[in-house]
């Protein structure tokens, strides 16, 4: 890796950057927060999922339109901008809209002046400026359609899609019973899931010791005694890096790295892919500098964002809050902590022994953006919580971390078929019958297809003794 920076010009202005990092990161160490905006109302928008699943870091590179700044590496010279709202009155129209944003309800652009057709065109033609994500390429960029090589992988058997803990239980109890062969799928380097990286920094960490914290001792115990039993098996091939990119039936798959596409077919499919974070329904949840917990593990740990000497504030509860607040603290940051559900007294012990500022009994009401680098938040009692009836609290950080239940992966899935059904408290959808963060069954062409942890609805967090006994099962 190289240690000397590289200069790229955002908005006119040349920023010095560490190389080998992403454009959003390179642009949020220099104050850079606000990436694109919204099409509707033209509300700034920023770094989010980190993992080119939104659109919030879209931006102009180089004259090439729609860039994911989250997965662009910098280089020298390199020409980035904000993308322009569309059409010149674009902008007004968005601050109309967003001022009397009451008014005008979802969808109404396809719901209003449907008739005469006259009407409905020069409405349609006033309004889809209005929203453009920018102008075409500059004429002097050359784009081509890029041809991907392409591996056929043949039969990959049991396809395990997920290589954290769920998706390593089931191949080990795969491997159990002789049955063969086994290939696990996962995007990162390394097998463990989303959460590895972040408890084995913990684990080495001199200042934020993993002891301290009972729930995430265990889990790093049981992730290791995972991965110890995997180096055991060489019929079990894993193969890192790469993504599920789509399923096709009856029982084919196609996958991705960086510069290639594989595809394959498989008898079983065990669907371990985790979840995306949801970050909740509540008033500025989409303000730059607001996180979920998966987010953070992979821009501290695969971006190495610094973060030391930042106010952070941490809310939600259960494994990922404590995990994301240690790790933070692990990195230098300051930990204001929201701890809006009950339990691990343990972890709340070492909290007030580190010294991390940590209030219960709220629940979040509101997130707004006090300036280009900071946040505020603000809390009132939970209805089970005595207190004032219109009592609140405002906490401000350079930014905050959502942690609360995620949503389900399912594209692949549902491509093939697999009955999914809409689950609202997860914000997405779940195999129909999972019960404990378990489903078996079959797709409708015949092959096997099981849905393990979080990708079944389980709470974020390690198996279970029960959800164990059911992947052998």
């Amino acid at each position: 890796m190289s240690s000397k920076n590289v200069t790229i010009i955002f908005g006119g202005k040349s920023l010095a950057c560490r190389p080998d990092t992403s454009v959003a990161i390179a642009l949020w160490e220099n104050g850079i927060r606000h990436l694109s905006h919204s099409h509707k109302y033209g509300k700034p928008r920023g770094l989010s999922c980190a993992r080119g699943h939104c659109t919030s870091c879209l931006m102009r590179v180089d004259g090439v339109p729609n860039v994911r700044t989250c997965h662009t590496p910098v280089h020298e010279g390199m020409i980035v901008d904000v993308q322009d709202a569309g059409a010149f009155y674009g902008p007004p129209m968005q601050k109309v809209l967003s001022i009397g944003g009451h008014l005008f309800p979802v969808g109404f652009y396809y719901k209003w002046f449907t008739k005469p057709e006259v009407l409905s065109r020069f409405f349609l033609n006033l309004i889809r400026p209005m929203t453009g994500v920018g102008r075409l390429p500059d004429a002097s960029v050359e784009i081509s359609p890029e041809s991907m090589p392409s591996t056929n992988l043949g039969n990959l058997g049991n396809l395990i899609i997920g290589a954290g803990p769920s998706g390593l239980t089931a191949a080990l109890n795969l491997a159990s019973t002789g049955q063969s062969p086994i290939t696990i799928i996962d995007d990162h380097k390394y097998p463990g899931g989303q959460r590895a990286a972040a408890l084995d920094t913990l684990a080495q960490s001199k200042t934020t010791k993993i002891e301290r914290f009972d729930l995430l001792a265990s889990a790093h115990k049981r992730l290791n005694a995972l991965r110890e039993s995997l180096k055991e098996h060489s019929d079990i091939q894993f193969h890192p890096e790469r993504r599920a990119l789509a399923g096709y039936r009856p029982n084919g798959v196609v996958l991705g790295d960086e510069n290639n596409l594989f595809t394959g077919t498989f008898d079983n499919l065990i669907w371990a892919a985790g979840a995306l974070d949801t970050l909740g329904l509540f008033p500025g949840n989409d303000t730059p500098g607001v996180f979920g917990p998966r987010a953070i593990y992979r821009l501290l740990e695969r971006d190495g964002l610094k973060v030391e000497g930042q106010r952070v504030l941490v809310i939600g509860g259960g494994l990922d809050l404590w995990l994301s607040a240690a790790l933070l603290a692990a990195r230098g940051a300051a930990i204001s902590l929201v701890v809006t559900e009950p339990g691990d007294n343990s972890e709340v012990s070492a909290a007030v022994d580190l010294g991390w500022q940590l209030t219960t009994g709220l629940q979040l009401s509101e997130i707004q953006e006090q300036s280009r680098d900071s946040v505020e938040a603000t809390f009132v009692p939970r209805a089970s919580t005595p207190g004032p009836a219109h009592a609140h609290l405002r906490l401000k950080a350079d930014f905050a971390v959502i942690c609360g239940r995620g949503k389900p992966a399912y594209d692949v899935p549902y491509q093939l078929g697999a009955e999914l059904s809409a689950q609202p408290d997860l914000g997405g959808y779940a195999p129909v019958g999972a019960q404990d963060g378990v489903f078996t069954g079959q797709l409708p062409d015949g092959p096997g297809f099981q849905a393990l942890g979080e990708a079944a609805g389980a709470l974020p967090g390690y198996p279970s003794s029960s959800q164990e006994k059911k992947v052998s099962s």
